[in-house]
């Protein structure tokens, strides 16, 4: 499994994402959300996934979103966080503490521009 350790500009919080090499059994340990399979997926895609498990959920903080180049399909999840820490950039490796769960996972034959512009050349994007 590749991994994928971030540390967002401007901020002192990362997170160590594992970007399983296909579905499986959900981050909790549970079972995983079901893949959405999309044309074009966008900004506006992701956030009504956030604010709608949200309303469930109001211990997140915060959302990872991960995205996997696989062939012709993009695979694209998105994670709530709560309790996001780590040491600040420069001072090894991010940690992952709190809760987190899975809450979209998408199947996308093409990014839409403003997903595309959001990731830029990063394939997690954390969101606080």
């Amino acid at each position: 499994m590749p991994v994928v350790p971030t540390i967002p500009p401007d901020s002192r919080a990362g997170i160590l994402l594992v970007m399983a090499s296909g579905p499986g059994v959900g981050i909790d340990g549970g079972e995983p959300s079901a893949l959405r399979p999309v044309e074009t997926l966008g900004v506006a895609d992701v956030v009504v996934s956030i604010v709608k498990a949200r309303r469930d959920k109001p211990w997140a903080t915060a959302a990872a979103v991960s995205r996997q180049p696989r062939g012709d399909t993009v695979y694209v999840r998105v994670i709530l966080l709560d309790g996001v820490s780590g040491p600040p950039p420069g001072e090894g490796a991010a940690d992952q503490k709190g809760r987190a769960e899975v809450i979209a996972e998408f199947a996308a034959r093409r990014l839409g521009e403003d997903l595309v512009t959001a990731f830029g050349a990063r394939d997690v994007i954390i969101l606080t």
